[in-house]
């Protein structure tokens, strides 16, 4: 599920800003933006997000300021100054040329001469400051994660409600529908052999074909049991994304061998108004961890 959440804190000379935003995912996959000197901790951070968070898209974003950060120090490289000024030296000596070589001479025309370079931080001490606040933004994120998935939940009972409403109706056209049809071939049968006495057993067995090929009680139940499992997810607190997802795949099946079983146009009516709530549920559980 989608979540954002962002802190920042100040304090004893630091200064550390955080951000996090997420979306759904099949794995858990975690990309983190801080200082190069921060990099030995880098680990440490990630694994307290793949505590916090089972799945999704995770991008962090972590902005460090304070004693413990690095600072940009200016380094001579004697060794590089040393040669240059005798090379000035002998070249002066062998043109015969007069004049003194003074530091900011040698500043200016060998920029190499001083180098910037950060100075070691404190990981350790910034990693104490701030995993607290690291978990409390995570935290925030859990949160506004639970909050929807609150709303998806009402959601999902909506439309497994509407489904169940549905496949009521449908029962009680079935049985109905199985009557009219096997009068129909009864009465088709005797209009061909109305002038033929009909063989009682062969048209029961008859009956009995068209009421086997017309059946779908095996695909409601089944149906039924689908729904009532459905909704043991929500009482779960364990990852439940993908199970919902199969089960939602089986509901697709049950409700397609209902509507290559039945020629009736209401049932057809209800199957194909179905199908579009169990897409829309499958759209939806694809946000869920």
């Amino acid at each position: 599920m989608t979540s954002f959440a962002r802190m920042e804190y100040k304090g004893d000379g630091w200064h550390c800003a955080m951000e996090l935003r997420s979306v759904n995912g099949r794995f858990c996959d975690v990309n983190i933006g801080l200082p190069k000197w921060m990099n030995p901790i880098e680990d440490r951070i990630k694994k307290m997000v793949q505590e916090k968070m089972i799945r999704g898209r995770i991008d962090l974003s972590i902005q460090y300021e304070g004693s413990e950060a690095a600072r940009s120090v200016f380094v001579a490289d004697l060794e590089l100054g040393r040669s240059y000024l005798d090379a000035a030296r002998s070249l002066a000596d062998g043109l015969g040329l007069e004049g003194t070589l003074d530091l900011p001479t040698l500043l200016c025309s060998l920029k190499d001469v001083i180098n910037v370079r950060e100075q070691g931080p404190d990981t350790k001490k910034a990693w104490e400051r701030m995993k607290g606040q690291l978990e409390e933004l995570l935290d925030k994120a859990v949160a506004m994660s639970a909050k929807e998935g609150s709303a998806l939940e009402k959601d999902l009972e909506s439309r497994l409600s509407q489904i169940e409403q549905w496949i009521e109706d449908i029962s009680k056209r079935t049985e109905e529908h199985l009557r009219k049809a096997q009068q129909a071939l009864k009465d088709r049968i005797q209009s061909i052999l109305r002038d033929f006495s009909a063989d009682e057993g062969r048209l029961n067995q008859e009956m009995a074909v068209l009421a086997d090929k017309l059946d779908i009680t095996e695909e409601i139940v089944r149906v039924r049991s689908h729904i009532e499992q459905f909704r043991k997810f929500f009482a779960g607190r364990e990852a439940v994304g993908r199970k919902m997802d199969f089960l939602l795949q089986e509901l697709f099946r049950e409700i397609n061998t209902m509507a290559s079983k039945s020629s009736d146009s209401l049932i057809s009516y209800l199957v194909v108004e179905i199908k579009g709530e169990l897409e829309k549920m499958r759209e939806q559980v694809q946000n869920i961890v």
